[in-house]
């Protein structure tokens, strides 16, 4: 009976409970992560919007620039090989592929 009751004790006893502290992360000291927390939600989002835009038009930037060099060496490419082979001309040779059928 003695071992049953000292069995118990051990199986109740837990582990200290960590109470929360507040530390900075990498990359962001703990006044600016405590200045984040105090702001209000609708200047977070108006923040965010913003950073958004930003990439948003980074992305749209470069590819205007991509789309423009693939346009300038396509004009050359088609300056070079004029008059080598008509626009509506079928290849000469063999037909290659392996083509439809049934299944």
């Amino acid at each position: 009976m003695q071992e049953d009751i000292a069995a118990e004790t051990i199986k109740k006893r837990r582990r200290a409970t960590k109470k929360p502290y507040s530390r900075s992360i990498v990359g962001a000291t703990l006044e600016v992560i405590q200045k984040k927390r105090t702001e209000k939600p609708e200047v977070r989002d108006a923040a965010r919007e913003a950073a958004l835009r930003e990439i948003k038009e980074r992305i749209k930037k470069t590819k205007d620039e991509k789309r423009a060099k693939k346009a300038e060496v396509v004009a050359k490419v088609q300056k070079s090989s004029k008059g080598s082979v008509p626009k509506g001309a079928a290849p000469k040779g063999p037909k290659l592929g392996g083509g439809g059928g049934k299944r």
